[in-house]
């Protein structure tokens, strides 16, 4: 994953692999290779957000 990806650009891909297929578009060929994308950015902003959470935990204890 690029490291200079921002939280919202993945979240905007994302939203648009999940509109892709629902939409029942993407052919089978691609479908996998579109859903292991979305699983590595979900992993990503999951990550994002709890580095992002943890940071303020720290804030707010000090």
């Amino acid at each position: 994953m690029n490291d200079e990806l921002t939280y919202e650009q993945a979240l905007a891909r994302l939203e648009a692999l999940a509109r892709e297929m629902e939409s029942g578009e993407v052919a089978i060929d691609l479908l996998a290779t579109k859903l292991k994308e979305a699983q590595t950015l979900l992993k990503f902003c999951k990550d994002k957000l709890t580095k992002a959470d943890a940071e303020v935990q720290k804030l707010l204890a000090e």
